[in-house]
């Protein structure tokens, strides 16, 4: 959940938010598409969802979720420890499973038989048997991640089985490196528990800041912002969610901070940069897909009701 506190931290969110809508403007033609990679075509149109739900009342703070199967998705909302589970068929949660106290939730994920959940500083829930009330078990793994790192983006690789953390804050473990020009992306393996030390994605805010085109104030207001709190740096794009698309295995990162979702080969390329509109993604935090390759995005509702949209591939 974004809170805003600081005055002149809230000024220049409103600035980055001007901007951001003159660049939709301009690229309006090329549906919000700020970059893409020589042969590379984004498959899903952004402002055309193919169906949208309102989220209930208890899932306004929405912030992950995962695809479980049978039209169902797992959810996980930033203040209470509870997996709630959504049927997109009857439109409504169909199970609540309490699995902890009240906490800073960000990501849900489904490994084989287990269910992870992530916090806010890094740490991870492993719920065994988390189906069955009777079996149901519970284990806290602390990583070297931290509050200052602000983990919010948690997705499974199929590829080894092993889950993504994208970081929204500070990018390093050691907080002697400077962070101010990247957001990270950590690798943790949950057959040894142990979290990979080095980041194995980095975002290069740089690239991001010129093909968003700020212009010279915003772009003074994002230093301005770096200086005054070091541990959220860059603020032109904040990793909010992460999922890898199933049948291409490219990344796709959102940014609730920034209004974009980054597209990232498994080697680490940018494939593609695409503007989110204000107006349809409040505040996009959780990120999913169908094994058919159907997106999912929820928003949390801030001053209304939260939202989950779906968006079936064109190509």
């Amino acid at each position: 959940m974004t809170i805003i506190k600081n005055p002149v931290y809230f000024l220049f969110i409103i600035l980055l938010g001007l901007q951001n809508l003159n660049a939709q403007d301009e690229n309006e033609a090329r549906k919000d598409i700020l970059f893409s990679a020589s042969g590379y075509t984004f498959p899903y149109e952004m402002n055309k969802p193919d169906k949208k739900v309102i989220l209930p009342n208890h899932l306004i703070e929405i912030s992950g979720l995962t695809w479980m199967g049978d039209g169902k998705l797992a959810c996980i909302q930033d203040e209470d420890g509870i997996i709630f589970i959504y049927d997109l068929n009857k439109e409504a949660v169909v199970r609540e499973i309490e699995f902890e106290d009240a906490g800073d939730y960000e990501g849900i994920e489904i490994v084989g038989n287990d269910i992870w959940i992530l916090k806010s500083k890094g740490d991870l829930y492993r719920v065994k048997n988390w189906l069955d009330d009777q079996k149901r078990s519970v284990k806290k793994y602390e990583t070297e991640l931290s509050k200052k790192n602000d983990c919010e983006g948690f997705g499974l690789d199929p590829a080894d089985s092993t889950i993504l953390i994208a970081c929204k804050g500070f990018p390093n473990l050691d907080e002697d490196k400077d962070g101010n020009s990247k957001k990270a992306i950590y690798r943790f393996d949950p057959t040894t528990n142990k979290l990979f030390k080095d980041p194995v994605y980095t975002i290069d805010l740089e690239q991001v800041k010129y093909y968003k085109k700020y212009n010279t104030m915003t772009t003074w207001g994002v230093e301005i912002l770096s200086l005054i709190d070091e541990s959220k740096g860059d603020v032109s794009f904040q990793p909010s969610g992460i999922a890898i698309h199933p049948i291409t295995g490219n990344i796709y990162v959102t940014g609730a901070v920034g209004d974009l979702i980054i597209v990232l080969h498994p080697s680490g390329e940018i494939l593609a940069m695409v503007s989110l509109d204000m107006s349809k993604f409040r505040q996009p935090e959780g990120i999913c897909f169908d094994p058919d390759g159907n997106l999912y995005i929820s928003n949390e509702g801030k001053d209304s009701r939260a939202n989950l949209m779906m968006f079936k591939p064109k190509l």
